[in-house]
Order: C-alpha cells, then structure tokens, then sequence
C-alpha cells in the first residue's frame, strides 16, 4: 500500500463490549479475577482504513468498568477525536485528557486504534511507526497462584513446560510464612535460571512486607511488586532503603509524574508500566523516558485477560522501549478464547510483534460475537 498524501480523517469509534474468560481463575490478595471485561475499540477513517484497540476494565485497578468506559469514549473522547488527522497522535492525546480526566484505560484503547490506523496506513508495522524494535521480542511471564506449596510446584511445572522464563507469584493472601513456604517451592521447581518476581498487590502492612523480604533474600528474587498500599509512598521508600532486592510499584504509579515522585523519594528500583494505566502507548513511552533517566529497570506488565488486540499492541511497544530489564508480563495466554485469526503464539518463552502493518492482527468476527457482552 502506498503512502498516503496529506491529512487522514476520522470518521468513527465504534465500541464493543466483551467478555473473555480465563483458562484459570486469577487469585490475588485483591480478588479473584475468572474472567474479564474489556472495551474493544475500531477507529475508522473516511478512506476505509481501521484501527483496532482494546482494554481491560478493572474497577479495582483503574476505577473504571465497561459501561463507564464505553460512555466515557462514546460522550466525551469520541467527540473530542472525530474529524481530527489520525496522523496527529500527540495531539490527539492532549485532546483526550482536555476534555476528561484520568480514565486511562478508556484512553488507551481509543489511543491504540489511532496508532493502529496510522500504522496500517503507512503501511508498517507499530513498532516501526515507534521508531523501530531494539529487541525481536519481550520475555514473557507465567502467573503461579496455587494456596499451597505443591499446587505452585505443579503451576511452575506447566509454565515451565511451555516455555516461560519469568514466574510472577502472587502473594499476600496468605500469612508471610505460608507464602515464604510457597516461594521456596517455586525457587526448588524452576531453579537458579528462571527469574521470580513476587507480586502482593497492595496487601500488606510495613512489618509483614519487611519479614517476607527478609525471609526472601536468599531467593534472588528479580524484584517485589506492589508489597504495600498504593498510597503509601514514605512505606515503599523505607522498604526500599532497607533491602537489595528491588521494590517496584504497580498500583502506586499510573504515569511519569507518579514514577518521578517515587524515584525522588527514593521508593524503587524500577517500575511496571501498563498500558491501561498510562493511557496508552505514549504515556508509558512517557513513564519509560523518566525510569531510563534514573537508570531504573522496566517491567512492561498486561493484564491476564486482554485478547492478542491489546498484547500485539504492548508487544510492539515492548520491542522498541531502548529498557526492558525485568521483560514483560503480557498475557494472552491466560484467555480460553481470543478476538483474532492468528492470536500471538509464545517462542522460546517471549512474545514477537506480529508481521503485516499495524498491529499486525485482524478481527475473527465470530469470535467478536461470541466473546459480546451484553449491558
């Protein structure tokens, strides 16, 4: 396809509520997570061109739910957008946070499918449209979630099996020593090549964080998530100051200006940027410009239960971030069914950005009717 000449307008946005269900519930310390609701986005411009972009709604996470994101896109963003150069991705995304304030995984999803359509028009690839790729793919991560030593073995064991390098457990539901008992399990299954990074999701106070870090130490765990509440910067600092295993924020840092503050108080060791936290792709470049400036590691997460819609789009982004120390936790994999022809395949335990322009994916409209969420 040649490239365009001038201006691409968009024409539309249109929405479609889903509903996509995990192969295997999500337990955390915060819920537990059997499936999801996500916002799937189509931007649509005058010359036939589409966009796609999605999201994952998750009303402890970002606040926001599906219904409320569709109304946010369809009310506020939508009018804000339509008529504008698709081209003009920067401003687009001063015009989106003119006119509403924080819902950003409804932003990321609108923010995806105008790189999408500007990508498809050049026609190249997002990664290319981002500058290019410094790495062929991202380093993927399997979640172990199982009560009890034996299931996290068992967990660790199929992960394994398929591919990954990178554990994340999650922890915090339990007592310390139930978890520390579960980590020991998972260090003994993988052994000293897989890397291991514990994920509490804001569950626990000061002193039960401090005793699992200092029951870990000989663990070489590649970093911490989130061990304390989202709110409690001066905590995450004091951790960080008394242990050398790395504290990163996940619920506590949205954007740049969130990652700027920690990294004045001196509350990380790198950080774990989300798409539907950052608003999308040029807010994590964003987070990712102030995290390199420290010298800070990057963890580039998704969210267990996003379709390869929303993975392709943090796989190309994840090729062409120039840190990725802590590789990335996108998760297509964790879905019964996708949204595409051709959902993202892991090799050789890591995520390659699709061929073709754009994101590289295109819809299976059967499986769009299927997955439908009706509201």
């Amino acid at each position: 396809m040649a490239a365009p000449a001038g201006r691409l307008e968009l024409v539309g946005l249109k929405l479609t509520p889903i509903r996509l269900r995990l192969r295997s519930p999500l337990k955390m310390s915060i819920a537990t997570v059997p499936e999801r609701e996500c916002v799937l986005v189509e931007a649509q411009t005058a010359e036939g061109i589409t966009g796609l972009g999605e999201s994952v709604l998750a009303p402890y996470f970002t606040g926001e739910n599906v219904t409320g994101a569709m109304r946010a896109i369809s009310r506020s963003l939508a009018p804000a957008l339509i008529g504008r150069d698709i081209f003009d991705l920067a401003g687009a995304a001063v015009a989106m946070d003119r006119v509403l304030y924080g819902n950003q995984a409804a932003k990321s999803a609108v923010e995806t499918a105008l790189h999408d359509a500007a990508a498809r028009a050049l026609g190249i690839p997002l990664h290319q449209l981002l500058g290019g790729r410094v790495r062929d793919g991202v380093p993927a991560t399997w979640h172990v979630v199982g009560s009890s030593p034996e299931e996290v073995a068992e967990e660790c064991q199929h992960g394994l099996a398929m591919g990954f390098r990178a554990i994340k457990l999650k922890v915090g539901s339990l007592s310390v020593a139930a978890d520390l008992e579960r980590l020991d399990s998972v260090r003994r299954i993988v052994g000293d090549d897989v890397e291991i990074r514990p994920d509490a999701n804001q569950a626990w106070a000061l002193a039960d964080a401090a005793r699992f870090l200092a029951g870990a130490r000989d663990h070489r765990l590649q970093f911490v998530e989130q061990p304390l509440h989202r709110d409690d910067l001066a905590g995450m600092a004091h951790l960080a100051s008394g242990t050398q295993t790395p504290i990163a924020p996940d619920e506590g840092v949205f954007g740049a200006e969130g990652a700027l503050a920690y990294i004045r108080a001196g509350a990380a060791g790198g950080f774990v940027p989300k798409l539907i936290k950052a608003g999308g792709i040029g807010g994590v470049r964003r987070l990712a410009a102030v995290a390199d400036a420290a010298h800070l590691a990057l963890h580039l997460a998704g969210m267990p239960g996003e379709s390869s819609v929303c993975a392709a789009a943090a796989v190309h982004l994840g090729v062409a971030l120039p840190n990725l120390a802590w590789g990335g936790g996108i998760s297509p994999h964790a879905i019964e069914h996708d949204l595409v022809r051709g959902p993202l395949q892991l090799i050789d335990g890591a995520y390659l950005p699709p061929a073709g322009a754009g994101l590289g994916v295109d819809l299976d409209p059967r499986l769009v009717a299927r997955a439908r969420l009706e509201i």
